[in-house]
């Protein structure tokens, strides 16, 4: 039997503490292996998500990212793409021995997705642009939701809109926290009703915050691609905090515009997600979010 041997490793995301922010594994150079292996592996891993590292194949790009869930191949994940550059450059390579500041150009299915990675004092940043959201109103019964939430409808937050975005996630506003926290959604019905509707997930927040610093508390529940909650879900925090800039909960008009966000911490899995607007008279121009990683594990993978 010949088998190959591949090194992986558990990452938290978006924390500097074990045991807390988002897991995902990294598989460090994944040449070689078919798309049912990467999903057999992510299976196996059985994290929100499994990252695949691969070399460039043209110029255009310094190298290639693919992300899997334990069911199915994403376009793109924020925790797992910090996890991913927290490995590159503890294991040193694509140059993170040499240059404490590195920019890449990674190769997804979403595009090309720039990444700067900055190392300082033993830490490892990582920061890489999403893309800009657009939003519609919810178009569905609220009250329905809520009835899979298993929350009354009095805790929606009436002075924010209900919103689905381009990705196809729906934000919901909730009054206050002890409601959110305390929330246990049937999922089952929550993956029915978002496979309706054609939606991934449903982040449900609210602006009272554990930390006087952040903008919003979330949770994030996305059953119908396999992940019932995701403790910190970077794609869906960039978007959320253009959404609070929109509804004028964030303040600023032009130049850049920070925003933190925190999310987990109801499931033992607290991170929290920096996130950046760049704005022009009004206009969000760029949104980037940005995070540290932590390793838990290291460890070698026998694919046959």
């Amino acid at each position: 039997m010949n088998m190959k041997l591949y090194t992986i490793k558990h990452i938290d995301a978006f924390t500097d503490r074990a045991f807390t922010g988002n897991p995902a594994a990294v598989l460090l150079d994944a040449s070689g292996l078919s798309d049912e292996q990467m999903q057999l592996i992510a299976r196996e891993m059985n994290l929100s998500e499994t990252a695949f590292v691969l070399p460039a194949t043209d110029s255009t790009h310094d190298l290639e990212l693919r992300w899997f869930t334990p069911t199915k191949e994403v376009s793109l994940c924020g925790h797992a793409t910090i996890a991913t550059f927290h490995a590159l450059a503890e294991e040193k390579r694509f140059g993170l021995n040499e240059h404490p500041h590195k920019e890449f150009r990674v190769k997804t299915r979403s595009g090309i997705l720039p990444v700067l990675v900055e190392q300082r004092n033993d830490k490892i940043m990582v920061k890489f642009s999403m893309p800009v959201p657009t939003f519609e109103k919810f178009d569905g019964q609220i009250a329905d939701l809520f009835n899979v939430l298993s929350v009354p409808t009095e805790q929606l937050d009436k002075s924010l809109p209900v919103l689905t975005s381009s990705s196809r996630y729906l934000y919901l506003p909730f009054v206050n926290r002890e409601p959110l926290l305390k929330m246990s959604p049937d999922f089952q019905l929550l993956k029915q009703f978002l496979l309706r509707r054609g939606l991934s997930g449903v982040c449900v927040f609210t602006t009272e915050t554990k930390h006087p610093t952040s903008a919003a508390h979330s949770r994030f529940f996305a059953p119908a691609i396999g992940i019932d909650e995701d403790p910190v879900t970077g794609s869906a925090q960039s978007e959320l905090a253009c959404y609070l800039y929109l509804q004028k909960r964030v303040e600023g008009t032009d130049g850049t515009i920070p925003v933190t966000l925190e999310q987990g911490y109801v499931i033992n899995r607290g991170g929290r997600v920096w996130a950046e607007l760049m704005v022009r008279d009004g206009t969000i121009q760029s949104v980037s979010i940005s995070g540290y990683a932590i390793t838990v594990m290291n460890g070698q993978l026998l694919v046959e």
